[in-house]
C-alpha cells in the first residue's frame, strides 16, 4: 500500500506541472532539448525497447528533458518513429527513460494558465503510405478537444515523418469569439516539397481548423506562395481571412523570377465557422 500511495502521489505532482515548453521538431528529429507529453499516460520504458521494464504512465503536458535519440522504433499499428531518452524532475527525485516519438508534442503552445495547443504526427497507414495526426487543445491536464487530420506527406516512405514543425499563435482582433488564433506549419525547405500553413481556432469552447495556405517551389523553374492576412494585418478586414497567391516563374533573359500571376481567396469568419466567400479573385 506504500508504494501504490507513492506512485500515486508522482502522478498528482505530474498532473499539476503542466508546462508550456515549445517543443522543436526539425527534418525528422527534435533538435531542442524540451518538449511535453502528448500522450495521457504515455510510458516511460526503462530501455529502448517495447518488451523492456515500463517505469510508469507519465500524464499528459509534463515537460521532458530530450537528451537525443536512440535509434528507430516501429510500433505494433505500423508507426514509425525514433525513441528518444527523456528525463524529468520531481520535488526529491529524479526520472529517466525511454519514450518512442509518438508520445512527445512535436510542438506546443500555451494559450492560457491551465490551457495548452500541442501537435504530434500519431500514426502511418503501411497499405496507403498515409500519416494521420492530431492537434488537442488540453486544459487542467486533460484533452478537452481534438482534430484528427492528414499531414502534409512528402512521400519519404515508411520511416519517420520528416518534416519540420512550428506552432505561432496569431493576432485574434477582428475576428469576434476567438480567443486564440494559432498558424501550424509544415516546412520542407526543399525543391519540390509542398509546405503548408494551417489556422487553428480556439474560442474557449470549440476547437476549429480553419484556412490552409500552401507553398512550394523548383529553383530555376518557379515559386508558388500562399499567404494570411487576418484582420489584425494592415491590410486586413475584420471577420475574414484571406490567402493571397502569388506565383513567380524564371525568366531567362531577366535571369531572375517573373510574377506570373497575383489572386486572393477570402474566408468569412461568423463567430462560429469559417466560410469560403470569393475565390480566386
Amino acid at each position: 500500500m506504500k508504494i501504490r500511495n507513492t506512485f500515486m502521489i508522482l502522478l498528482a505532482l505530474l498532473a499539476a506541472h503542466c508546462s508550456t515548453v515549445l517543443g522543436d521538431y526539425w527534418y525528422g528529429d527534435f533538435v531542442d532539448s524540451t518538449t511535453v507529453v502528448f500522450s495521457e499516460d504515455a510510458i516511460l520504458y526503462s530501455s529502448p525497447d517495447l518488451d523492456s521494464r515500463i517505469i510508469m504512465a507519465v500524464p499528459i503536458c509534463t515537460a521532458v528533458t530530450v537528451s537525443g535519440s536512440a535509434g528507430e522504433v516501429l510500433l505494433p499499428d505500423g508507426t514509425p518513429t525514433y525513441w528518444y531518452d527523456v528525463s524529468f524532475e520531481l520535488p526529491g527525485i529524479s526520472l529517466e527513460g525511454y519514450m518512442p516519438g509518438t508520445s512527445l508534442a512535436m510542438t506546443s503552445l500555451e494559450l492560457g494558465s491551465d490551457t495548452l495547443f500541442i501537435f504530434n504526427v500519431t500514426g502511418f497507414n503501411p497499405d496507403e503510405y498515409r500519416y494521420s495526426a492530431s492537434a488537442r487543445i488540453v486544459e487542467s491536464g486533460s484533452i478537452s478537444e481534438e482534430i484528427t487530420f492528414r499531414p502534409v506527406d512528402g512521400g519519404f516512405g515508411q520511416g519517420p515523418y520528416s518534416y519540420c514543425i512550428r506552432g505561432t499563435e496569431l493576432d485574434p482582433s477582428g475576428l469576434e469569439s476567438v480567443r486564440n488564433l494559432i498558424e501550424l506549419s509544415f516546412i520542407y525547405e526543399a525543391c519540390g516539397y509542398p509546405n503548408k500553413d494551417i489556422l487553428f481556432v480556439w474560442t474557449g469552447d470549440e476547437f476549429l481548423m480553419g484556412p490552409e495556405a500552401s507553398s512550394q517551389f523548383e529553383a530555376g523553374l518557379y515559386q508558388y506562395n500562399e499567404t494570411f492576412i487576418t484582420p489584425a494585418d494592415s491590410s486586413g478586414v475584420p471577420g475574414e481571412v484571406t490567402v493571397e497567391v502569388s506565383s513567380t516563374t524564371w525568366d531567362e533573359d531577366l535571369g531572375d523570377y517573373g510574377e506570373t500571376n497575383r489572386s486572393s481567396t477570402v474566408y468569412s469568419w461568423n463567430a462560429q465557422s469559417f466560410t469560403l466567400v470569393d475565390e480566386g479573385s
